[in-house]
This record gives C-alpha cells, structure tokens and sequence, in this order.
C-alpha cells in the first residue's frame, strides 16, 4: 500500500470584502495547510504545483460583496483567491493531462491545487497544455511569458488588434501602455506600420516605452495635460484607441478621434478599486464622425491559443529581441497580497507575476 505523500499548501484566502473602497491587506489571509497528498488522486482529478501567478486587475471585482458578472463562487469570503497561472501537473487520474505537463489554467493563489471533474463532458475547462519548448528558455523566451506576452495579456493585444483592423500609416493611441497588455499592443502596431503613442503613470515608464519598445511618443496622465500631449504627438488626429482605462481619457479621446475611428474597448482601470463611475459627456461624437466602439473580452478568441497562432508570431518576434517584454517577478506566494495591491495602485511597470516555485 502506498504511504500518504502529504505537502503543506501555503494559499491566500479572501477575508473581507473591500467593496467602494480601496484594497487593503485587511482583504487577505495566508493559511497554511497539510491537506494534499499527492498519491491520493481520483478519476478525473488532476494535482498542480503552481509555478508562477498572474496578478491582474480583474480579480478585484472577486472582492465586491455582489455585482457586476464575476459568479457568486469566485467571490465567497474564506475561498482561495483564484488567478491565471503556470503549474505543472504533479499527479493525473485523467488520461488527458498526464503528469509532467505544463499547463495554464486558473489555479489558486496557493502552491498546489486539485482540480476535479476533467473526466466529466459537461465540464468547461480552461487548462491549456504548454507546447514542450516552453520549457526552452535558452532563446531568451522565459516560461513566465506564458502568462504574459505568450498567455491572456498577449491573446489580448494580438487579437484586439485584430478586432480593429488596424491599417499601416494610421496612428494607434494606447492607454495604460506600459502595462501586461499595452506595451505589446504598442510594439505589434509598430511593426504592422502604425505610428503608436502611449500613455502611462511615470516619467521613467513613458521613457521606456519610448527608449526600448519602440513608441512614437508616450506621455506621462500624471503631470501632463492629455489633450496637449495627444495634439502634440498625434498632430493628424488618432485613428484607432486600444482602451483599458476608460473614464475621462476615453472622453477626451471621442474629443480628438478622427472621423471613422475605432475604438477598442478592453477595461476601465480608471473605475476600479473603489473609484465610482465616469459619466461619458461626448456621446454623441460617435454619430456625428462615425465612430465605432468595439467592445473585446479574451475568451472569444481562444482560437489563436487552439491553432498555436499566438505562439508562432510572437514568440519568435521575443527570440529575436524584436518585441522586448517587461514583467515584474516577485517571489513567494505569501507576497500575492502585498504586491497584488501595490499593483491597483499603478506602482509597477510590465507584467506583474509572482514566482511560486522553480520547475
């Protein structure tokens, strides 16, 4: 009979709600618990050690009480808190996810994780199956990317992009640039022939963006006035906006877009964590310039992760230094909440990820 292999699964769990107000550590507890055995694994389950963890501003709204479209089992009070990661499988009762294989998925905020009902047909699964270079970080590409530039923040810009149909010699105006998603949509609109202004929270982010990822312009939302940097940088006008941030940038934006415009509607960071809603004053510009706005959630394209699309155009574009990615790595899961706030606060540059454990 085979012993009992337990570990101790160190995972962060909601206490309290944050609501309208802002996040602090009073939302977060670390727990430590010897409640995995890794020999004990049922039909249809699958055992992970997480690896690294995806910190992104969507999980907040797990913190609201009620609200908004996030299921009532992601905001339930002592839970894990859930969030995109890479972990591979350390144990498999499902001949589909065999053990050794690298895999994003939705995992815990926790070390490892047990998922259950793989075997069953009506199970909606998110687990993608990393293909094996992704253990190849020789090339420069390091397996962290798989949740960034190579993961969601990445199928995000590449197909956003997409969405607007963006044309060579146009210019593309990027909110929260120096972010997971914004600093890839701004150096693929570059090499597709679009001039690419952005916008972000610090003068050494904006020279970033400028220096080492190739951007026309960039300004500071701080200490700039946005209306004269965007008539400076962008003297014909913006044709195309990828939006996260909404409120009054996206105001003044319906302001200076050219006529026929597009819009690409990706977040609104502006009206989160505690902040309430922007009241949009320049509606009707749509009509009269014909604009469009086009709203974008990821999973509706999950087809560029399912034929490796994604994969094959922007991992060499990494391998050559061609696309230079920014993420910030902290390590240990017990610093999830430290820098998960720190990160709704604008503090960081890039993709911020924690590393959980080596490979």
């Amino acid at each position: 009979m085979t012993e009992n292999k337990l570990v101790t699964n160190t995972r962060i769990v909601r206490a309290s709600y944050a609501n309208n107000s802002k996040v602090t550590h009073a939302q977060f507890r670390i727990e430590k618990h010897e409640d995995i055995d890794l020999t004990s694994v049922k039909p249809g389950e699958i055992i992970l050690r997480n690896l690294y963890l995806s910190l992104d501003p969507y999980v907040r709204f797990t913190l609201n009480e009620t609200g908004g479209d996030t299921p009532a089992s992601y905001r339930r009070l002592n839970d894990t808190f859930y969030g995109l990661g890479i972990a591979e499988i350390v144990a498999s009762g499902c001949d589909k996810y065999p053990v050794g294989s690298l895999v994003t998925i939705n995992t815990g905020y926790e070390q490892y994780t047990r998922v259950s009902g793989l075997n069953d047909p009506n199970t909606q699964s998110d687990i993608r199956v990393l293909p094996a270079h992704a253990r190849d970080e020789s090339k420069g590409v390091p397996l962290s990317n798989y949740i960034s530039a190579l993961g969601m923040p990445g199928l995000t810009a590449y197909a956003g992009l997409k969405v607007l149909g963006v044309q060579p010699g146009k210019t593309i105006f990027v909110g929260s640039a120096a972010g997971g998603v914004g600093q890839l949509v701004g150096q693929l609109a570059k090499i597709q022939g679009l001039t690419v202004i952005g916008s972000a929270g610090s003068d050494e982010k904006v020279a970033y963006l400028i220096e080492k990822q190739n951007f026309d312009g960039a300004f500071n939302y701080k200490t700039e006035d946005a209306r004269e940097a965007l008539t400076r940088l962008a003297p014909n006008g913006i044709d195309y906006y990828y939006d996260t941030v909404g409120g009054a940038i996206l105001d003044l934006v319906l302001e200076l877009i050219n006529e026929h415009g597009k819009i690409l509607s990706v977040g609104m960071i502006s009206q989160e964590n505690g902040k309430g809603d922007y009241p949009i004053r320049n509606l009707k510009l749509i009509a009269v310039r014909g604009v469009s706005i086009l709203g974008f959630i990821y999973w509706h394209h999950l087809k560029y992760f399912e034929n490796g699309e994604l994969d094959s155009t922007i991992r060499p574009l990494l391998e050559r230094k061609e696309i230079v990615y920014r993420e910030e790595v902290f390590e240990g899961i017990e610093s999830a909440p430290e820098h998960f706030i720190n990160m709704l606060d604008g503090e960081y540059a890039g993709k911020v990820l924690i590393k959980i454990a080596d490979l």
